[in-house]
């Protein structure tokens, strides 16, 4: 991504999205770090991939046992997430349901016991996004959002100001009647880009909605 944006295709629009990944050369991809730490040792059950991308983290995710319905704006996306899925074991692509829809309006059927979402950037205050993840978690169940940091300049750099999020976006949308809030904190993490080794800062926030009494 640049600082630019194009043409009738303000960041982050589902056109945008679209755009982006028509863009960008297919391939593999490895699920997320930060999911990998903070989900490992959750029990599978039902996630809701919020973004999915080209679809490492649903794949992880299905390849654990969970049921994933993934979901992610652009269609290029989705196809290639469809295509590398089909090349795992059928059982994991049989445990993913693969969506395209605009999270910004998509209104999920029932609640999930883990709703997951890694740099995901959508065309609204990133507050009021996560109370449409928030909402979308079952009672009981897990919450966790990654995204870049404010203070990581290599994304500063490289995208739209809005693809820089603090931690308080995250955590004051999440009312503390309902919600623990285990995890609220920047983490580095060491890339490898243009033959370049970066430090990339992330916020990572793990909560857990309060069981139904």
């Amino acid at each position: 991504m640049t600082n630019e944006t194009h043409p009738g295709h303000p960041a982050f629009s589902a056109d945008w999205w679209e755009q982006h990944y028509q863009e960008r050369p297919a391939g593999p991809g490895a699920p997320g770090p930060q999911l990998v730490a903070e989900v490992a040792d959750l029990p599978p059950g039902t996630a809701l991939d919020a973004g999915c991308g080209t679809g490492a983290d649903a794949i992880w995710l299905a390849s654990r046992g969970w049921q994933v319905t993934a979901v992610d704006a652009s269609s290029t996306a989705v196809d290639r997430a469809k295509e590398l899925a089909a090349q795992q074991d059928p059982g994991v692509a049989q445990r993913i349901t693969w969506l395209t829809a605009d999270l910004t309006s998509w209104q999920p059927s029932h609640r999930y016991d883990l709703v997951t979402s890694q740099y995901v950037h959508p065309d609204l205050p990133f507050d009021k996004f996560v109370a449409r993840l928030a909402a979308a978690v079952a009672p009981g169940g897990t919450l966790l959002v990654v995204g870049h940091d404010h203070a990581d300049t290599h994304s500063a750099a490289h995208a739209p100001k809005a693809a820089s999020i603090g931690l308080d976006a995250v955590v004051k949308s999440l009312p503390d009647a309902q919600w623990e809030v285990a995890v609220a904190e920047s983490r580095t993490r060491e890339v490898h880009h243009d033959s370049k080794q970066l430090t990339i800062h992330d916020f990572v926030v793990r909560a857990h909605r309060t069981p139904s009494p």
